[in-house]
């Protein structure tokens, strides 16, 4: 099986219309990650692996970093939403 990691949403367009036209089929064949969980990719058959970093989340911590002259490190925690594409 080959896999592929995406990172941009034009991409993965890009290359789910390539499978698309072969006789490769996503979770057998193929597999996917892509990054960041969209309400889309779930309903792509067999589903999209993604791995998400919250980044509202993120960026409301930086704001708020900047506000108060914060110069710590912060842990960011990732989701992973398994689906049927590996």
């Amino acid at each position: 099986m080959e896999v592929f990691i995406n990172l941009i949403e034009d991409d993965l367009v890009v290359l789910l219309e390539k499978i698309q036209n072969t006789n490769l089929k996503v979770g057998k064949d193929v597999g996917i990650i892509s990054y960041n969980e969209t309400a889309w990719k779930r309903f792509i058959p067999d589903g999209i692996i993604t791995i998400s970093t919250g980044t509202k989340k993120i960026y409301e911590m930086i704001a708020d970093m900047i506000l108060n002259n914060d110069k710590q490190h912060i842990e960011v925690l990732i989701a992973l939403t398994l689906r049927n594409s590996l």
